[in-house]
């Protein structure tokens, strides 16, 4: 059968069942309201939590360290971000593939008003209601001055900046400091976990463990499921879920605030913590206030591959601040440890050739560091090996020079 005939059957049979009872896409939902804008009508839920709210071990709270901004922000860039100004943005949508076929079904948003926090989460009955949609979340975005996401820099943001376009909107966020958790925690709890999805997050910092939820990959099918027959009840879950993103995302950069307050504030004993915050320091050259965290940390009590890494910078810290001494110090322990490879060797046999003018000494150490490169061979890369190796093999050729002429000159005298 062509084209033709199949749309003429189509349209036959439509005819003839046209008395048939259909669903009601607008009919009252069962939770929440419907809210009438001037682009038609959006399905609404709002939840409200009083200050002091407990979720999971931790209470909620609008009052957040300023002094961790600048570990939470991860662009670098200094910009006034008020946490009691805050909005948090989660979507739920039709698929993860992005661009202008992915509609975010669901778009919830966090934020504080009059001392309570509130979650407002707008959701597509159909797909017409998408410019209402957006234009009550920029309703709620105009008492807000920045963003806080996971991974919304990636995905949940520039899919808003889409519809917003395609509908031809003004986008209402643009210019917005966004804070996306995903990046400090991978920077700040690096030593912690080695995955850093929400749900893991939020039970290990939060304490927030999730009863029944709906997992991630199936909430596009349950929506095209809900489209085919309008039953709300297959949406709660999802809404469920989106709630606990939102609550679960605030909370999680609370409590990171906190500890890296206590941190600063030189009364934290998580050595993992102050390692990984060292070294951010050390990457920002915020040298000075890098060694004060380093030196909170008790190499005797920590784990030992912390108490290592915790050595190794004070060792670069060192000597960026040109303390010979201290350095040698902490050079001479590396080397004691027989933990460091040749690393302690080669930094010892430079400080030996160019500032204490011990060739003999140097050329010693060069060579015990070149002998110990090669039972690190299979734990470095080709091009690092072949590098350092190079770099050994020049200095002692170098030092071999100058001892030979120093014995030269003495045979002369």
């Amino acid at each position: 059968m062509d084209l033709e005939k199949r749309l003429y059957e189509a349209l036959k049979h439509h005819k003839t069942n046209s008395a048939a009872p259909r669903l009601d896409l607008f009919k009252e939902p069962s939770v929440g309201h419907i809210r009438e804008t001037e682009m038609g009508p959006v399905w609404g839920v709002e939840t409200v939590y009083e200050e002091g709210y407990l979720h999971g071990r931790i209470e909620l709270s609008c009052n957040i360290p300023r002094s961790a901004v600048e570990f939470l922000n991860s662009t670098g860039v200094e910009c006034n971000i008020d946490f009691s100004q805050i909005a948090v943005i989660d979507t739920e949508t039709t698929g993860l593939a992005g661009g202008t076929g992915t509609y975010p079904f669901i778009v919830g948003i966090g934020f504080w008003s009059y001392g309570r926090f509130v979650v407002r989460q707008y959701i597509l009955r159909d797909f017409c209601e998408e410019p209402a949609q957006l234009l009550v979340l920029s309703d709620d975005l105009r008492n807000t001055s920045c963003l806080l996401t996971y991974n919304g820099k990636s995905f949940d943001i520039p899919l808003l900046r889409t519809r917003y376009r395609i509908n031809r909107l003004a986008i209402p966020f643009t210019g917005y400091p966004h804070i996306d958790m995903v990046h400090p925690c991978r920077r700040i709890y690096k030593k912690h976990f080695e995955s850093f999805n929400l749900s893991l997050l939020e039970a290990m910092i939060v304490g927030f463990e999730r009863v029944n939820d709906v997992p991630s990959h199936l909430i596009p099918g349950i929506y095209f499921d809900y489209l085919q027959n309008r039953d709300d009840n297959l949406l709660i879950p999802i809404l469920n879920h989106n709630r606990d993103d939102i609550v679960s995302l605030y909370l999680l950069a609370q409590e990171t605030a906190r500890r890296i307050d206590l941190a600063l504030s030189g009364v934290c004993e998580d050595d993992r913590l102050l390692l990984s915050l060292g070294q951010i320091l050390y990457r920002s050259r915020e040298y000075g206030r890098s060694r004060v965290l380093l030196d909170s940390i008790k190499p005797q009590f920590a784990p030992e591959e912390i108490a290592d890494e915790t050595i190794m910078y004070k060792s670069l810290l060192a000597k960026k601040a040109r303390d010979w001494e201290t350095a040698q110090a902490i050079w001479h322990d590396m080397i004691g440890s027989g933990r460091f490879g040749c690393y302690p060797f080669i930094e010892l046999a430079k400080h030996l050739e160019h500032r204490q003018k011990n060739p003999e000494t140097a050329l010693n150490l060069t060579n015990k560091a070149l002998r110990l490169l090669e039972f690190e061979r299979e734990f470095t890369s080709d091009i690092s090996y072949v590098n350092i190796q190079s770099s050994i093999k020049r200095r002692r050729s170098r030092l071999l020079k100058k001892t030979s002429s120093t014995k030269k000159g003495v045979g002369r005298i």
